[in-house]
């Protein structure tokens, strides 16, 4: 059906079907995306009943506003085994459209999507970019993998990297405005988990900030090497100063590989975002999942569901389990790598001291040549530059580290008695 058809097709139902926000809602389907279950909610605002809905495909539901490059990144990742979330317009029997923020998971035999009502800034923003979508795809043709490569560019042009970056931050905000709507106090180690991210975005910029310094005095041991050719016989102070700083530096650098990771291709930092991006999501996704759960479990023992609805609240119990362990799991690799990175960072810290040293008597030697050292200086000016560039760098990267890893402890999983829960991967 195309974009003009659809518009026309539905002109007549642009209402939105209602459902509060405290409501929630889930479906699973089959591996086939075939319906399979759901709760009441589910049925009673997609106005089907559950003869018309069980064995239906899930796209009965499907709206037509919806581009199709949406679905494309979806599948893509759910074929990959990883939990994702979308905003989705879906729409009723009778032709009215709702919104809602799905996380849909694979589980054993199928999927289950799990659904809120979408409050947040992300949610009006994600509207007009679905819009431009599905123009784009009505206009130009676009193939559904098409569309999802335009969908991601302008995620990066976003601040966003990567699809999982966008979604885990959508979800965290939609999970904000959700406490905010139900009067409740926000969670606070997702609290700390967003307060993460730009602590980690200074602390790779700092990276890469020292990375930069490193690159830069490559060539001073081989310019002091020069200078010394000038000033001394073969063998003198200057050049034993040039050679001694050249292994030291050497040392130095290569110690860097401390603040890399997958065989230098990442720095460590990156490699923790894209991690704390998973583990926000994975922490939302198991506060929504919780909520759920409860819902279907009291549904249930009030007989507002059927007999068979046990296995459903199984369904969303096991994924609550598995959405929090692998959260507690991301956070302590996350602990572990930030812990690793300050230790790096002290011990570059020694070996620059150390550097320093050999920087300090290349100024006493200066000194002493007096007046003939005048082309020494420069090298000289570039070292103090360098080393009073590293020192500040190499303080704000550990300062930055003992933060995130204050925030990290504080987002940690706790056991009834208020001591940390580790879930070791």
């Amino acid at each position: 059906m195309s974009f003009q058809n659809s518009a026309t097709a539905f002109s007549s139902s642009r209402e939105e079907a209602p459902f509060s926000i405290d409501e929630l809602f889930f479906s699973r389907t089959d591996e086939r995306g075939v319906i399979a279950a759901g709760n009441e909610v589910f049925r009673r605002i997609s106005e089907y009943s559950w003869q018309e809905l069980v064995g239906a495909p899930h796209k009965i539901i499907r709206h037509p506003d919806m581009p199709k490059g949406v679905f494309y990144i979806l599948w893509e990742r759910l074929k990959k085994g990883l939990a994702t979330g979308a905003y989705v317009k879906n729409r009723a029997k009778d032709g009215r459209y709702y919104w809602v923020y799905a996380v849909i998971s694979p589980i054993e035999g199928g999927y289950v999507s799990v659904r809120m009502k979408p409050s947040s800034k992300v949610f009006s923003q994600a509207q007009v970019a679905y819009a431009e979508a599905l123009k784009l795809e009505a206009n130009e043709g676009l193939t559904p993998e098409e569309s999802a490569a335009k969908i991601r560019e302008v995620l990066r042009d976003l601040g966003f990297p990567t699809y999982a970056a966008f979604s885990s931050f959508a979800i965290a905000q939609e999970m904000t405005a959700r406490d905010t709507a139900l009067a409740r106090v926000e969670d606070g180690r997702l609290r700390s988990m967003k307060e993460l991210l730009p602590r980690l975005h200074d602390l790779e910029s700092e990276q890469q900030n020292l990375f930069t310094a490193f690159a830069k005095i490559r060539g001073i041991p081989s310019n002091m090497r020069i200078v010394a050719s000038r000033l001394e016989p073969a063998g003198g102070p200057i050049s034993a100063i040039s050679q001694n700083y050249r292994l030291m530096s050497d040392e130095v650098t290569n110690h860097l590989g401390g603040f890399r990771v997958e065989n230098g291709a990442r720095s460590m930092t990156e490699s923790v975002l894209s991690r704390v991006h998973h583990g926000i999501f994975m922490m939302a996704a198991a506060r929504l999942q919780r909520e759920v759960k409860m819902v279907a479990l009291e549904a249930f023992l009030t007989a507002k569901e059927g007999d068979n609805f046990k296995y459903e609240v199984e369904v969303l119990t096991t994924l609550l389990d598995t959405y929090s362990i692998d959260s507690g799991a991301v956070l302590v690799s996350v602990f572990n790598d930030v812990t690793a990175l300050t230790r790096s960072a002290k011990d570059l810290r020694q070996l620059v001291t150390g550097l320093d040293s050999i920087r300090v008597l290349c100024r006493v030697e200066a000194g002493r040549l007096g007046a003939n050292s005048v082309s020494l200086m420069p090298v000289i000016d570039q070292l103090d530059k360098f080393h009073i560039e590293i020192d500040a760098t190499l303080e704000r990267i550990m300062h930055l580290s003992e933060r995130v890893k204050t925030l990290v402890e504080a987002a940690m999983p706790r056991t009834a008695n208020g001591s940390l829960h580790y879930h070791h991967s």
